[in-house]
């Protein structure tokens, strides 16, 4: 009996003790919702920063794989016969090999340059996303891109014309008139807008279109994409897929090595047979007529005379026209093949770039977001602890032991944090991704985000979560209960009031009022909560000023390496091996043109830069005819001095970023290795500041010195003062008809592209803010609240004394601004460092950021602190108004 009713009152102890627990939540529902609401901010940014890079890699990766994107595409100057296709056929691993068609066109009367591609229905890769409509059934209808819905309608007629006249461009398609049946997105163009570039027109085509195969005429392939058994598992942008892919682009290279060099031997083979058979007509002709004039009489003669000065045009005619097909085959060149991937393609690579500037950034801020979260639950349980010392003591005295008078402060924590970590998953893994994805939605054709749920992130998220709360009550309680039941069930002793530092210095001493010297005197006698206070304040101060800092920094990418650094207007590439009347023909279009103002040939190579430890990079050496006239066209300078660098014929000026990868300075030797694998060393006389690509500049001398060849002037820089941007457009339509001109770059609109590119994180930094902001509200909140229920007592005791109310609260109001002042100075410079930090993280192998803060976004940092610490006041002063002085003041003796 006696053991009964011994467990009956053990198990009504713990009923109590629980009941006591889940009342404690209620009568402190503001400190519950305030650890909930760091936890849950915390979670929410760390788990929904780090998951919306891989929800976007696989967004784009199960697009790809749904429509088949090809793995490699196969195009020949010359075109692919069926012969090349065999060969691409038999190389390992094959799985679709799918020839095609492709040309570029003028589309109607708008002059919107199209790249058309045919389209067979039992094609499996590259597979359409149709918006609208269907796709060609039949002769004579056209699909196009999804860009072009706003300037056509289903229906509508479309007339195809070229550089040449329609006479050249019927060689090529059956029909050239066409009737708009669909609208469909490639996944080759995920990029809303860039479709690549043309051999037509300006240089780089404006939309895509899909024709039946059957309305090509062409006797050969243009193309040829080919997909593999082993990549057919593996997710896009994987290092895995990565790495197959480079083993099967050079299985395919090798495969089709000797093709070039059979086809030319084919071509002269067959040409010579023409000329053959035509200098055999021609020579018989010749006789003919030579017999036939011997034989006529001197009346036939003259008789004769027009009909033998007709045959005599026709002669000279077929003359022509064998000297011309010796011309031409004389200028036969050995074709080239080309092997491409899919980060060929426009916007794939940037895709990935885009989502690895988020994983990075994911790496550095959720972490310090984190440790003020920490730092501001420490100081909340601790406080909760010593709040309830006196109830701790009574149940010591009730006969509770250790783990049982623990176990509230544990639960209080742990429901705090996992209902805080449930809910910051929740969102964190369904609202950021979204809000991220919809930013880069401006900038890419893909369908919607595939998100993921990902057990190690919410795991690191619970056990951080859990660390900040539990462990630190934890700690807290072990630390009140090491005390016997009579220590505890009496108030800790104040602590003794000192003299401060400031009380030393009299001059300014005496000249302060009684209030600003309580204001003083509190502030050092509670250092912990001053500490904290200012410590709080400046870590959400330095993660605003981050986000503000990033937003900075990475928009002024564009317009200093696209302006300041790189100050040509257009970059032309050429063709080498042009024939003398088509380079003549290009510099009479450049000195024509009044708008021009200079022009400077460059050698450009692209070699790869290796070291132990760090990723190979591509290096372009960029090598001036004249490296007098360089600073015209390409600025170098030091970043920090601006002071100008100069090229000598003793090494290469390398950009910072490659600088800064491979640990080198002026000096040092960099290793360049070409195509061939061949290593060469070259000695660097000093850094120059870039953002975009890494470059090696050098003087030709000092080029023919290191590779022991003359550099071959393959590129062409343009500055010009274009009236506007229809002269920029004409421009390029004359430079593209050229021969001697392989493609054309304008700076404005390569500027412009990677701009849009780049604004694409603003929305990034914008979660960054605001994340930060909400963070800065907590924080502010708890740390004030915590400050408020520290000094009841006090504040009970001064308005027993008279205090009004708007007294009270400028008694606190008065520290907590001089500490929110202190805490956005420090943030400030912590903030400094913290953006130096994340920008060296989030950075990419090609890319630098610019490191800098404008001054406003100092001020954005410290106006929407102080604005938060305004609100939290505002709060609290309804608070102070609503002490009960009586129970505040009742003596617990």
């Amino acid at each position: 009996m006696t053991i009964s009713n011994g467990k009956e009152q053990t198990t009504m102890k713990k009923q109590a003790l629980w009941k006591d627990i889940f009342r404690e939540i209620g009568h402190t529902k503001a400190r519950f919702i305030s650890i909930f609401a760091i936890i849950m901010l915390g979670v929410c940014f760390f788990s929904g920063i780090k998951a919306a890079g891989p929800d976007m890699l696989d967004t784009a990766g199960t697009f790809f794989q749904e429509k088949q994107l090809m793995d490699l595409k196969v195009q020949s100057t010359l075109g692919l016969r069926e012969d090349e296709l065999t060969l691409l056929k038999d190389v390992p691993g094959v799985a679709e090999l799918q020839p095609g068609y492709s040309s570029d066109v003028f589309a109607g009367d708008n002059g919107a340059i199209l790249k058309v591609f045919s389209y067979n229905p039992d094609n499996a890769l590259n597979q359409y996303r149709l918006m609208d409509g269907h796709l060609p059934e039949q002769s004579g209808e056209i699909v196009l891109d999804d860009l072009l819905a706003g300037e056509y309608a289903l229906g509508d007629k479309i007339t195809f014309s070229g550089n040449g006249t329609d006479a050249d461009l019927s060689e090529s398609f059956g029909t050239l008139e066409y009737t708009v049946v669909g609208f469909a997105r490639s996944p080759q163009f995920i990029e809303k807008n860039n479709r690549g570039t043309s051999t037509i027109g300006k240089g780089t085509t404006d939309a895509f279109a899909i024709i039946a195969e059957e309305d090509f005429k062409l006797p050969v392939y243009t193309e040829a994409y080919l997909s593999f058994k082993d990549t057919s598992g593996v997710k896009a942008y994987s290092a895995e897929y990565e790495t197959l892919l480079e083993q099967h682009t050079e299985a395919v290279e090798q495969a089709m090595a000797g093709v070039p060099e059979a086809r030319l031997s084919e071509l002269r083979a067959e040409g010579e047979a023409e000329l053959a058979k035509g200098r055999a007509e021609l020579e018989a002709a010749e006789k003919q007529l030579a017999q036939a004039a011997g034989q006529l009489t001197e009346e036939q003669r003259q008789a004769q005379a027009g009909a033998g000065s007709e045959a005599a045009e026709q002669l000279e005619a077929a003359r022509a026209k064998l000297a011309e097909g010796e011309q031409q085959l004389a200028a036969l060149t050995l074709p080239k093949i080309y092997v491409t991937d899919r980060n060929a393609n426009p916007g794939y690579s940037e895709y990935k770039d885009n989502a690895d500037r988020l994983s990075a950034i994911a790496s550095v801020f959720p972490v310090f977001f984190f440790l003020i979260a920490a730092l501001v639950s420490l100081t909340t349980m601790t406080r909760m602890v010593e709040e309830h010392r006196l109830q701790i003591g009574t149940l010591k005295a009730l006969g509770y032991g250790n783990r049982d008078i623990m176990a509230k402060f544990l639960v209080y924590g742990t429901l705090a944090s996992l209902a805080g970590s449930a809910v910051g998953l929740a969102v964190g893994f369904t609202l950021l991704p979204s809000i991220i994805f919809d930013a880069y939605s401006s900038l890419y054709n893909l369908p919607g985000l595939i998100k993921s749920f990902y057990p190690s992130f919410s795991i690191i998220s619970i056990i951080v979560a859990l660390v900040c709360t539990t462990l630190t009550a934890w700690f807290a309680a072990r630390v009140e209960l090491r005390g016997n039941a009579s220590v505890l069930m009496r108030p800790k002793a104040p602590k003794g009031g000192q003299r401060i530092l400031l009380e030393r210095i009299t001059f300014i001493w005496r000249r302060l009022s009684f209030v600003q010297k309580v204001t003083a005197r509190n502030l050092f006698r509670y250092k912990q909560r001053m500490f904290m206070t200012v410590f709080g304040v400046a870590g959400c101060t330095a993660l605003i000023l981050t986000g503000f800092g990033l937003k900075d920094s990475i928009g002024s990418i564009a317009p200093k390496q696209f302006g300041v650094i790189m100050k040509y207007d257009a970059l032309v590439a050429l063709h080498t091996d042009a024939t003398a009347e088509a380079q003549q023909s290009y510099e009479q279009l450049i000195s024509g043109e009044t708008a021009i103002t200079g022009a400077l040939d460059v050698a450009q190579e692209t070699m790869t830069a290796r070291a132990a430890g760090v990723n190979d990079q591509d290096v372009y050496l960029f090598i001036p005819e004249s490296a007098d006239s360089l600073s015209d066209y390409v600025s170098l300078q030091d970043r920090s001095t601006g002071e100008a660098r100069e090229l000598t014929d003793e090494g290469v000026m390398i950009s910072e970023k490659l600088a800064k990868l491979y640990g080198l300075k002026a000096g040092d030797t960099l290793t360049l290795a070409d195509s061939k694998n061949e290593p060469f060393d070259l000695q660097i006389t000093g850094i120059t500041e870039n953002y975009v690509m890494h470059y090696a500049y050098m003087t030709p001398a000092y080029y023919t010195s290191v590779f022991g060849k003359e550099p071959v002037f393959n590129t062409s820089l343009l500055n010009y003062n274009a009236p506007d941007s229809t002269w920029e457009e004409q421009f390029g339509e004359k430079l593209t008809a050229n021969a001697h001109v392989a493609a054309v770059s304008f700076s404005s609109s390569v500027g412009t592209a990677f701009d849009d590119t780049m604004k694409s994180m603003d929305v990034v930094t914008l979660v960054l803010i605001v994340s930060a902001a909400a963070l800065a509200f907590v924080v502010l909140y708890n740390l004030t609240n915590i400050n408020v229920s520290e000094r009841i007592r006090e504040l009970s005791t001064i308005k027993v004394l008279g205090f009004y109310d708007n007294e009270v609260t400028m008694y606190i109001y008065r520290e907590n601004i001089l500490l929110t002042l202190l805490g956005i100075i420090g943030g400030s410079g912590l903030g400094i460092v913290l953006h130096s930090f994340v920008l060296q993280t989030a950075e990419l192998d090609a890319t630098m950021f610019a490191p800098v803060i404008e001054w406003p976004s100092y001020i954005y940092a410290a106006v929407l602190t102080m604005l938060f610490s305004g609100i939290v006041m505002a709060f609290m002063h309804i608070k102070l108004k609503r002490i009960h002085m009586i129970e505040a003041l009742k003596s617990v003796e």
